[in-house]
């Protein structure tokens, strides 16, 4: 009897032979929700890169203390550009 219920549990055990398909409607759903974050991603970058570039210039012009040193918008600004287009490149890819 133990013999046969360990056998079944190897067989349960076992990865599936054959690769698992999802759906249709669970596939455009992940499809959608991907698209949508990917192009709320581009555009949360490109403001990022409007906000930061206002910032920099708002400190260049002004002669009070700095709210954020360069160095910081600098990498902010470049890290929005590299997310922004790694965004671009997957949405490409998704396509």
């Amino acid at each position: 009897m133990t013999a046969h219920t360990d056998n079944a549990a190897t067989v349960f055990a076992q990865p599936p032979t054959e690769p698992v398909e999802w759906p249709a409607e669970v596939w455009s759903t992940i499809d959608t929700a991907l698209s949508w974050l990917l192009w709320c991603s581009i555009v949360a970058c490109i403001v990022a890169l409007m906000v930061c570039g206002a910032v920099l210039v708002n400190q260049r012009k002004s002669t009070g203390t700095q709210v954020v040193e360069d160095a910081t918008v600098a990498r902010i600004m470049l890290c929005a550009a590299v997310i922004g287009s790694a965004s671009g490149i997957a949405q490409a890819v998704l396509a």
